[in-house]
């Protein structure tokens, strides 16, 4: 815990907290207007932050940064665990979050809010995109913090167990390329096609970012985060063989089983996590779509189920994932929000593009990378 000033930032819960109660009340006559109202909010007078805050906003004459003043105004609100309130105002925030420091800035506050809210898997997405507009400007304070505070998600923040997540991002493809030449660099493999300017596996690198490792089957490429690379071997010998290779690399109880082209999976990794630990006897949780359909490939396993599975169904060269799940017990998720919703067609690229751009007005696309204004591109 790093004191400063009467206050330190607690690293089991990332916010701040008094440590001298009566140094904050004495540097709180001479404070300016922006860290008066942190410092009430330090002293647990929100009330009286949030009508001065309110105050500063409706009078743009004050000079006050909208920017700065609206991150104060949602630190308030989550003090009063309005986190609606508080996103309205990270939502306005973001369209004043000019430059890659401002925006990695914002983002920060809203991992915070989210953690708060107990959604550690967006916590997470926001830590990590944070941190990479951050590493562009070397070692700095806010990179230092936000580091600390992605590594506390992923390390479970002693309230769920750390996970690793396995990405298959082999796949040849062949619908996505269906009447085009493979060979040419203006069709790239599935994993690698853009989606709002990034290619999907970002977006589904991003979405596991609570992950303690991401182990992707693949060509290495540089990306979102840091993940592993590995190939199955022969490659192009199929999913199953490409979800061994990655396997073996996994060090934690629970495994993530993933496809790359999901790129509005974020949403279920949490619910899928937590239906195993509900269900003690089940060895992996899937999603299943309203039609019927399983999604074997936006999945939860139980590393050591995974491993039995794959013992027992032999040499895994051209086998269906399907196979795995027949000799285990699975538990069912019903996805009626179309996490699993995957890109296999031009056409399906071209719907996930509309649901990105389809949003109420006033808010934030549903793919973080698909956030106007965002000061960073994809380098692939």
């Amino acid at each position: 815990m790093d004191e400063q000033a009467g206050w330190a930032i607690e690293a089991s819960s990332l916010r701040e907290v008094l440590t001298d109660r009566r140094r904050v009340e004495q540097s709180l006559a001479s404070a300016g207007p922006l860290d008066r109202l942190f410092l009430l909010g330090l002293l647990g007078r929100t009330e009286q932050g949030l009508a001065e805050a309110r105050s500063l906003l409706d009078e743009p004459a004050t000079g006050s940064d909208p920017w700065q003043l609206l991150l104060r105004l949602a630190e308030l609100h989550c003090l009063r665990a309005d986190f609606a309130a508080a996103e309205q105002c990270h939502r306005q925030a973001w369209r004043h979050a000019l430059g890659r420091e401002r925006q990695a800035a914002t983002l920060h506050a809203i991992g915070i809010r989210q953690f708060e809210q107990g959604d550690r898997d967006a916590a997470a997405a926001s830590f990590q995109l944070a941190w990479t507009l951050l590493s562009l400007f070397g070692d700095s304070p806010l990179r230092a913090r936000t580091a600390a505070a992605l590594a506390l998600v992923r390390a479970g923040a002693g309230i769920e167990e750390a996970f690793d997540t396995v990405i298959l991002a082999g796949g040849r493809g062949t619908r996505m390329l269906a009447g085009a030449n493979p060979a040419n660099p203006a069709n790239p493999a599935k994993p690698l096609r853009k989606l709002a300017g990034w290619p999907m596996i970002d977006h589904v690198l991003l979405a596991g970012s609570a992950a303690s490792r991401q182990i992707v089957v693949g060509g290495s490429r540089i990306g979102i985060g840091e993940p592993l690379f590995c190939r199955e071997e022969p490659a192009g010998s199929g999913p199953v063989a490409a979800l061994s290779a990655g396997l073996r690399h996994v060090q934690r109880p629970v495994v993530l089983v993933l496809a790359a082209d999901l790129p509005f999976v974020a949403g279920a990794l949490g619910p899928l996590r937590a239906l195993l630990t509900r269900e003690p006897d089940a060895d992996a949780a899937a999603l299943v779509e309203p039609t019927g359909r399983i999604n074997y490939l936006a999945a939860a396993w139980r590393t050591a189920a995974l491993y039995a599975a794959l013992d027992r169904l032999g040499d895994p060269a051209g086998r269906p994932v399907r196979a795995l799940y027949e000799s285990v017990a699975v538990r069912y998720l019903p996805d009626f929000d179309a996490w699993g919703a995957d890109c296999d067609t031009p056409e399906d690229l071209r719907l996930a593009e509309s649901r990105i751009r389809r949003r109420s007005p006033g808010r934030l696309p549903e793919a973080q990378l698909a956030w106007p204004r965002l000061e960073l591109h994809s380098p692939s």
